[in-house]
């Protein structure tokens, strides 16, 4: 069988300054007695027919397993000097089964798996198909004598899955330089210089520390409904963070800022990303940033709304926090609240905002994962449906959720391909894919130049939103005073705060500069997964207030 391994593999030598001695010519283990990606070639045959025999048992409706292999390489320094570095290589196993002795029930099993297992991976696999059918059967027996309890019995229904099309695929990885060709010392050292070059920019950067890593991932996916998916991914980012304080001892001002993309490692070596930047590049301009609020004043305080104008990476912010989670189906019918939150587009299931205007006609809001540019790309999620671009708002109307098959079947939708996890050791949540606001057609600067007076806000620090969404605080990293049509000074430790739905009807101009951004750590479920998703938007104008504080 063909291996999900691309073919094409380019050269480092002469790209971006890399010496080819420091670079492996073949992909090594990452650790002696290692697995690789091509390792899940010999138990492929195995995982493809596992779920079609396990459901030949009694009582078992439905079976699922995902088998995952990822390699890569990562380092952290601190102040240009080197603090850690790995090269390793993860193995995991997950399985889902719906069975039904009573009402139909799910059961899950999931571990973290070692070379040992790998070897002996034909009873690994069986045991855990069984531990979830237990698991399995034993929820759907509770849940029989739960629904002779009135009157709360009567909510408990029966676990559905909606309809998909069967699928068998491969899906190739996109990469110019293998991350399994990157030595650790070539790694450290490349992250090093690039911090090295922030701290050095100026005087007033006192600390930056970076961090990247540059990895490959592979999962087969198997169902009983005879989908079979040998899917994999490269993805290469980098975090930097960076201390400054200004000769006069004021307060300091920390930034910090992530690029990246699902590309080898050419995403930081050749600036492969939605910054268009190497990492060095991209640490030297969040040392500019600090370097320029140390100096800045902090920014006023506007307890009535006044015209602001938000960069791409902003509004990212916006269609992840604002839209994004909120349109997931787990949370807003309230399958998974405890750390997500719920949904200010969903009461219940006779009263949500879905065919209402929640925004401008200029906002159109969606997620894709076909698109590429940031992470979050994919053709198939984790029970192999098709991937799909699901339109959230349409011209100022809500129109949909992202969903899974079970919440699908719950709402009579279609299922849309958004059942994720971080690994194939532990439960798929609904998630974001590519999340973004879509592009208008004005032109970004007359965005601004059109502006009497109002506020310019670049870039995202952390936000502080309402548990369901519906009134928000999210600080940029700028803000530029704009007088007359032209940015003026900067400010720091500055907040856009509004009610939600006021905030997306008082939009009156959308860029055309659609960009997609990298976010490294999208956080939810209990224990917490953080996954890798994308975000985008264009330049956009409102109405919102500005808040002091950080």
């Amino acid at each position: 069988m063909r291996s999900t391994l691309p073919q094409h593999q380019t050269s480092l030598t002469g790209r971006g300054g890399v010496s080819p001695h420091i670079i492996d010519k073949k992909p090594r283990a990452s650790a002696r007695g290692g697995l690789h990606i091509t390792s899940l070639d010999s138990i492929r045959p195995l995982v493809a027919q596992a779920p079609s025999e396990a459901k030949r048992k009694r009582s078992i409706k439905y079976v699922d397993v995902r088998v995952q292999i990822t390699e890569g390489v990562g380092s952290w320094s601190e102040d240009g000097a080197p603090k850690a570095s790995s090269q390793d290589w993860g193995f995991s196993l997950g399985v889902r089964v719906i069975a039904a002795k009573g009402i139909a029930a799910s059961g899950y099993y999931g571990r973290l798996l070692g070379v040992s297992d790998f070897l002996h991976f034909p009873q690994v696999l069986l045991s855990a198909i069984d531990a979830a059918s237990q698991r399995a059967l034993a929820n759907s027996l509770h849940k029989e004598r739960f629904a002779q309890l009135m009157p709360l019995g009567q909510s408990v229904t029966p676990t559905e899955l909606a309809r998909i099309d069967i699928h068998q695929a491969i899906v190739e990885a996109v990469f110019a330089i293998d991350p399994r060709n990157i030595t650790p010392d070539f790694f450290s050292n490349f992250v090093c210089e690039a911090g090295l070059r922030a701290k050095r920019s100026h005087p007033s950067i006192k600390k930056v520390e970076v961090s990247a890593s540059s990895v490959i991932s592979r999962q087969l996916f198997s169902s009983s409904e005879g989908a079979f998916i040998d899917q994999s991914s490269c993805s290469t980012g980098g975090t930097v963070f960076v201390l400054a304080q200004n000769a006069s001892g004021n307060r300091p001002v920390d930034l910090y800022h992530h690029t990246g993309n699902q590309l080898g490692f050419e995403a930081l070596s050749l600036g492969k990303n939605a910054h268009k930047m190497t990492l060095s590049q991209f640490a030297r301009q969040i040392a500019d940033e600090a370097n320029t609020l140390s100096e800045a004043k902090p920014a006023p305080s506007k307890d009535k709304p006044v015209v602001v104008v938000l960069d791409p990476d902003l509004v990212a912010l916006f269609a992840h926090e604002i839209i994004g989670h909120p349109a997931e189906l787990d949370r807003a019918i309230k399958m998974e609240t405890g750390y997500a939150g719920r949904s200010w587009f969903f009461t219940d299931l006779q009263k949500s905002m879905v065919g209402k205007k929640i925004g401008s006609p200029l906002l159109t809001a969606f997620s894709d994962p076909t698109l590429r540019g940031g992470y979050g790309h994919y053709l198939y999620d984790d029970e192999g449906t098709p991937a799909k671009r699901v339109y959230h708002i349409n011209k100022g109307i809500f129109q949909d959720f992202l969903n899974s098959r079970q919440t699908a079947a719950i709402v009579g939708a279609a299922p849309n391909g958004h059942y994720k996890a971080n690994d194939a050791s532990v439960v798929p949540l609904i998630r974001m894919s590519v999340s973004a606001i879509a592009p208008g057609k004005s032109n970004p600067a007359s965005i601004i130049s059109d502006v009497e007076h109002g506020y310019y806000c670049v870039g995202h620090r952390i936000p502080s939103i309402s548990e369901s969404r519906e009134n928000f605080q999210i600080a940029p990293r700028l803000i530029y005073e704009i007088r007359h049509g032209r940015l003026g000074r900067v400010f720091r430790d500055g907040r856009v705060t509004a009610n939600s739905k006021d905030f997306f009807n008082s939009i009156d101009a959308v860029g055309s500069d659609f960009t997609i951004f990298p976010i490294p750590n999208c956080g939810k479920g209990q224990p917490m997964q953080a996954k890798q998703v994308g975000n985008g938007g264009p330049t956009i104008r409102a109405q919102a207030m500005i808040a002091r504080g950080v």
